[in-house]
């Protein structure tokens, strides 16, 4: 008995769809790198709208008519462009708006007047905020000069503050600044490439560490030529992934005394959202190859995770239960990885970046903390 062969269109219409096919993943996986570009490596300033209206302002108090913002109490900035408030303490929540205490610090509120939720708390600089004095210092990068804070402390050991995602968020690192002053710290706030008033980047992207440590490392040189005999170096969310390279790449890790970590990234990949879908998953995956490709992304180099071996200083990590950016998982793996250098602590309402507002008195208790056991360590 003879087989029967399938007509030959039957092949070349099989492959004409494996083809098809192969053709539409390829175009949505480089849609879906396009994706990662626009909203992980592209350096974007803070462009949420003011869309909380004020609807009363009684001595020491603002009412607004959101009932969300800010989503619990704690102590938040309340900003427009010509406008700084703070909020101190949430009084009352109701269908017909929110009552906070409040504090001016920039301007008066008025009836009418919309604004939005500040997580860094304090408006503008050290001077701005505290009535407190700091040098206006540049650090030489391979770019180009690399602006940052300097203000002034009695100790050797210097804290260099390194911020997280936006272009000018210097600012995140106003709501430590008062504690570390008032303990003799010197305080370097440094930027890096693609931020405002900073250098771009060849490519005007970021690359999350990657090549961003060149200028923490640029900072380090500053302070060494100012005199620092020690750092301890802080990482807020991306900051911490750039604070994870320079110890990595750095020839200057030698000073550097203890590392603390707030809301961090400690593996880019990790934080990537893809969906629940098989489908989904296998696009994102592939369009994460294509970054890698087409922008240089090592992903495997930002996972600190796996890397956790290669750290040799004492870290304090805070993360936030409710963190919804960063998942707490990823750090807790890591202070699983290490528990001989990590202490991990929870800050069980805490979300992505307020767990000093949440909780201002833990936060800056276990701050203090760290920093003297880092200072009794050394000498």
């Amino acid at each position: 008995m003879s087989s029967r062969r399938l007509p030959n269109w039957v092949g070349s219409a099989a492959l004409g769809v494996v083809g098809v096919v192969a053709l539409a993943l390829f175009a949505v996986a480089w849609l879906s790198s396009n994706q990662i570009r626009s909203n992980v490596l592209l350096p974007v300033a803070d462009d949420r709208p003011y869309d909380v209206e004020v609807t009363r302002t009684p001595p020491a108090r603002l009412v607004t008519a959101s009932v969300d913002e800010p989503p619990r109490d704690g102590i938040w900035g309340f900003e427009n462009e010509r406008t700084y408030a703070q909020l101190t303490s949430l009084l009352r929540r109701s269908e017909e708006g929110t009552e906070w205490a409040a504090t001016s610090m920039v301007g008066e509120f008025t009836v009418g007047s919309a604004a939005r939720v500040d997580v860094d708390a304090y408006p503008g600089n050290p001077t701005i905020a505290f009535g407190l004095g700091y040098n206006a210092v540049r650090a030489p990068g391979e770019l180009g000069p690399l602006p940052a804070w300097l203000i002034d402390g009695r100790r050797s050991t210097w804290v260099i503050v390194v911020h997280g995602k936006g272009t000018d968020r210097r600012t995140q690192a106003l709501r430590m600044i008062p504690a570390l002053a008032e303990a003799g710290f010197p305080v370097l706030v440094v930027t890096y490439r693609n931020d405002d008033g900073a250098p771009p980047s060849p490519t005007g992207l970021r690359s999350w560490g990657l090549e961003e440590w060149r200028d923490l490392d640029a900072a380090v040189g500053l302070a060494d030529r100012e005199g620092a005999q020690g750092y301890v170096l802080v990482g807020h969310d991306l900051g911490a992934e750039i604070v994870s390279m320079f110890l990595h790449e750095s020839d200057r890790v030698g000073k550097v005394r203890g590392v603390i970590f707030d809301s961090p990234v400690l593996d880019l990949e990790g934080t990537l959202d893809y969906g629940d879908g098989p489908l989904e998953r296998l696009v994102g995956e592939m369009g994460q190859q294509f970054a890698r490709f087409r922008f240089d992304m090592e992903w495997s180099e930002l996972d600190q995770v796996a890397r956790a071996g290669q750290f040799d200083v004492p870290i304090l990590a805070m993360h936030g239960v409710r963190d919804t950016v960063v998942p707490i998982s990823i750090t807790e793996a890591f202070a699983a990885a290490r528990p001989d250098l990590v202490r991990l602590v929870r800050f069980e309402q805490g979300g992505h970046g307020d767990l000093w507002n949440i909780d201002r008195a833990r936060y800056e208790r276990e701050l203090g903390a760290f920093l003297e056991g880092v200072l009794e360590e050394n000498g």
